[in-house]
């Protein structure tokens, strides 16, 4: 059962259970615009814990945040050291500098999971707010966040550095990047210049481990965002699933609609839904204004491309009993920020008015693309697996 309400002004709650599983709960919280920034982290501060208080959820239940903020160098130290920080650090953190444009200079997402019926989570371990493994009865989830490997000068050595030392992560736990990593979100720096590398780097690095064509990809978000350090070119936060079989595992694909990514040279799925018993999760990534022959559709107008790439997203959730009113939150880039007052009011009537919307600046991997959007849906189902978590 899906659940979709505000919480107060700038704060929306998205909720989804089952009687055999786990709550779980996504908030997007914005920031006043008309404050400084150390005010936006109390404020958020304020908003969060009774967001919390109201769904019966604490630090124990939290497994993920992204901090959305407008000038990283400047503000990451007040970040740190306020209260807000404090009340997320028993999860994995991630801070990125991606402007949200409508409210102020702040904005997060948060994800956590409740049992609702007996001791379905095991054990929950975060290492320096950098990662959170979480042990279920049936399943695990491993997140990091913000990994760099700023010891190289290129984007694609970074890739490749931050893979390998997220394979090694991973063996810790039983896992690899073949078997257990769905969900990732890759942040590069001056995205016009650093893209490519990236992509190739990936491309040769999954071809190794069999990740390909024939197999599948991982579900992801390349875009333009900047992490901390000014010698990252690439940061990586990654979500995987432990005791998964492959057969939960599928792809999401809409050929009418949008084509293959390796068909342009470029290694994602367009997304992944993974099957429970009780539910399944769909991970949508990053969507732009596409046809099935991979040309950008609509160059130069926003209005237009917004409704593609709405249509591209509804085409992807149809053949899995999915709609966009199934989305418990959708992050919405931006190439321009101006751009955002002309297609708000389009966004409204295209998106349902339960889904929680994001809307950052985030320039996409082509410069013609001037919006993309990611998210990920909970529908109910009833496969011959155990139940999430």
């Amino acid at each position: 059962m899906q659940t979709v309400y505000e919480v107060a002004r700038g704060v929306k709650c998205s909720t989804f259970s089952t009687s055999s599983g786990v709550r779980e709960c996504y908030f997007t919280i914005i920031s006043s615009e008309d404050v400084t920034f150390k005010e936006a982290t109390e404020e958020l501060s304020q908003l969060y814990t009774d967001a919390l208080m109201e769904n019966g959820l604490d630090e124990n239940t939290l497994q993920f945040t992204r901090f959305y903020l407008s000038d990283i160098v400047n503000d990451y130290n007040c970040l740190k050291e306020s209260e807000l920080f404090s009340l997320v650090q028993n999860g994995a953190v991630s801070c990125i500098q991606q402007s949200p444009i409508c409210g102020g200079q702040l904005a997060m997402l948060v994800y956590h999971i409740k049992a609702e019926h007996g001791n379905t989570i095991i054990d929950k371990t975060s290492y320096e707010t950098k990662k959170t493994f979480t042990r279920g009865e049936n399943y695990s989830l491993l997140w990091t966040t913000n990994s760099c490997s700023k010891n190289y000068a290129d984007s694609a050595m970074q890739t490749l550095g931050i893979f390998a030392d997220l394979s090694l992560e991973l063996r810790k736990h039983n896992m690899s990047i073949r078997d257990n990593t769905l969900r990732t979100w890759i942040y590069v720096r001056d995205v016009d210049n650093n893209y490519v590398g990236m992509v190739n780097a990936r491309r040769e690095l999954f071809n190794i481990v069999g990740l390909t064509s024939d197999t599948r990809y991982i579900a992801s978000t390349g875009i333009e965002g900047c992490p901390l350090d000014p010698k990252c070119l690439v940061s990586l936060d990654s979500l995987s699933y432990g005791n998964v079989k492959k057969e939960q595992i599928v792809r999401m694909e809409a050929p009418e609609n949008l084509n293959s990514t390796i068909q342009y040279g470029v290694t994602f799925e367009r997304g992944l839904k993974i099957r429970f018993g009780d539910r399944a999760h769909l991970h949508i990534s990053g969507t732009a204004s596409i046809d099935d022959k991979g040309n950008i559709l609509y160059t130069s107008d926003i209005c237009k491309q917004a409704e593609r790439t709405v249509d591209n997203i509804k085409a992807l959730l149809s053949p899995h009993g999915a709609s966009l009113k199934d989305m418990q939150y959708l992050i919405i880039y931006l190439r321009n920020p101006k751009h955002f007052p002309v297609v708000k009011d389009l966004l409204l009537r295209l998106i349902p008015e339960n889904v929680p919307i994001l809307p950052v600046k985030g320039p996409v991997c082509r410069p013609g693309w001037l919006i993309e959007i990611e998210g990920v849906a909970i529908i109910t189902d009833k496969a011959n697996f155990p139940p999430f978590l």
